[in-house]
């Protein structure tokens, strides 16, 4: 008999089923509904018309703006037929969709910036924990962990250099000190260091035996207690201008490193004006996608309105003009497909008047055959 479990479903388990189901059908009312279609939008671009108004509100837009627009529009370019209004209702989506386009483009600047800012926050409160004056000696008994950050790492050794300093002038001195030393220099080369360290080394043995000879862990110490003396006071002076030095070796150090790092977020800064990746890059290109699409759209309804004008005066588009909006028009009526005119039966016999280069030159043929049925 096989141990696995049946995938057969059993009567146990279709009702089971059943029931779960009827707990995770979503929202039931129209409110729950209402508020849960718009979950899934990402950038309200291949919205339904008739969920416009619900993804501006959900973009944090507002729908009214977006009407007034329209309106403006429709007041600039002046009434028209469907195919006029139809225009000038699409160039007025692609001019929201540009706006929308920046405030994405708005937020990735934004997002990047804050990211540069949380840093600078994260190291001041860092320096601002590893900071402490000379006089808390009581701090080098606690086990500092090692900082990974350069700057706040020089700024932990200064606050300590500066507690070792003031205990060596009044004559304290705990094994700590040599530890401190040996964990902040242990990869580093200098010949200071090195030698602060062969400095403290008597005052370590010397401690060493006063614990020796307290606590009589050793029979000679129990035997000949006497005391080792501490070393004379040019070994005492000379390990105190070592400190003063190194001290101010690292605070050179630290003020070169705060430079850096002030610099460094300035480049951040301005490389937050074009952040990098698939995002960005996407945003660019709908962004140019956009802008050749409204310079079609505003030539397209230019030329209609043009071509009305003509009409309410009574001109033909074959006539002779030389008033420079009417040139536009011709060159306008291209992009569209309108037809350049119709010649007369005498004209299309006549033989073609040979051109100068000079009259030649910008002259663009077009093979394509014009589009009918246009209406103006």
């Amino acid at each position: 008999m096989s141990l696995l479990k049946s995938t057969c479903p059993t009567p146990q388990r279709l009702d089971a089923a059943r029931r779960n189901s009827q707990r995770s059908t979503g929202p039931r009312s129209e409110a729950g509904k209402e508020r849960m279609k718009m979950n899934a939008l990402q950038h309200g671009c291949d919205a339904a018309p008739e969920n416009e108004a619900a993804v501006m509100r959900a973009l944090g837009e507002d729908p009214e703006r977006y009407a007034a627009l329209q309106r403006e529009l429709a007041t600039t370019y002046g009434p028209g037929d469907a195919f006029w209004d139809h225009q000038v209702a699409d160039l007025g989506k692609l001019y929201w969709r540009r706006n929308r386009i920046e405030r994405m483009e708005t937020g990735l600047m934004r997002r990047a910036l804050q990211a540069v800012e949380e840093r600078q926050r994260g190291r001041a409160r860092a320096l601002a924990d590893v900071t402490f004056e000379p006089s808390q000696t009581a701090l080098m008994d606690l086990d500092l962990p090692l900082p990974n950050d350069r700057c706040v790492r020089l700024r932990q050794l200064l606050s300590l250099l500066g507690v070792i300093s003031e205990q060596v002038k009044r004559e304290e001195f705990v094994p700590r000190q040599a530890s401190v030393l040996a964990t902040y220099y242990k990869d580093k080369v200098g010949w200071r260091p090195v030698r602060i360290g062969k400095l403290l080394e008597p005052y370590m043995a010397w401690l060493q035996h006063e614990e020796y000879r307290r606590n009589k862990t050793y029979k000679k110490y129990m035997d000949n207690p006497e005391e080792l003396p501490l070393p004379g006071p040019e070994h005492h002076q000379e390990l105190l201008r070592l400190l003063e030095e190194e001290i101010a070796a690292v605070q050179a150090a630290f003020e070169e490193e705060v430079a850096a790092q002030e610099e460094m977020d300035e480049i951040e800064r301005d490389a937050c004006l074009a952040p990098e990746g698939e995002t960005w890059e996407m945003l660019l290109r709908q962004e140019a996608a956009l802008d050749r699409s409204i310079d079609r759209k505003v030539r397209i309804i230019l030329t209609l309105r043009q071509e009305h004008a003509r009409q309410c005066r009574g001109d033909s588009r074959t006539a002779p003009t030389s008033e420079p909006d009417d040139r536009a028009a011709e060159e306008l009526s291209k992009v569209v497909g309108l037809d350049a005119g119709t010649e007369s039966p005498e004209e299309e016999n006549a033989p073609e008047t040979p051109k100068s280069p000079e009259q030649s030159q910008g002259v663009i043929e077009n093979k394509a055959p014009a589009a009918t049925g246009v209406r103006a």
